[in-house]
């Protein structure tokens, strides 16, 4: 795993989703190696609280359709699958970590990267329809 980012379970058994904060001007950043806004090295990892909101998605190729932006609550961007029903994944949609990383492995083996699931906050009917409405 590379410095900054983790999606597993705590001892409690609780998921977590580490990331990376700047020391000197505070941006949060995930698998980075230097600050994206001062360049600094000097990052600092800490916990999320795991709450996020869906992004929209620009140039995402087809074999990566069920991965989304989710920007969290601490101001970082990370790829995430969404558990929930396609038609209510979108952007806006509130999300919450669900559980540890989902590991993608390569044929030869090889961990290709490690995905962090989120759940959506709100519950939504499984068949499309919205209900009392009008």
């Amino acid at each position: 795993m590379s410095r900054g980012e983790g999606s597993d379970e705590d001892s409690g058994g609780a998921p977590k989703l580490l990331f990376l904060r700047c020391t000197w001007c505070g941006t949060a950043t995930i698998r980075r190696s230097v600050c994206p806004a001062c360049w600094s090295s000097d990052l600092v990892t800490e916990r999320s609280e795991g709450v996020g909101v869906v992004a929209s998605r620009r140039h995402t190729p087809m074999d990566q359709g069920g991965l989304w932006p989710v920007r969290m609550k601490e101001g970082f961007v990370v790829r995430c699958r969404v558990d929930g029903p396609p038609h209510a994944v979108r952007p806006g949609v509130q999300v919450r970590l669900a559980g540890s990383a989902i590991t993608l492995i390569s044929a030869g083996g090889r961990v290709i990267r490690r995905e962090p699931l989120v759940r959506l906050c709100a519950d939504f009917p499984l068949d499309g329809w919205i209900r009392d409405a009008g």
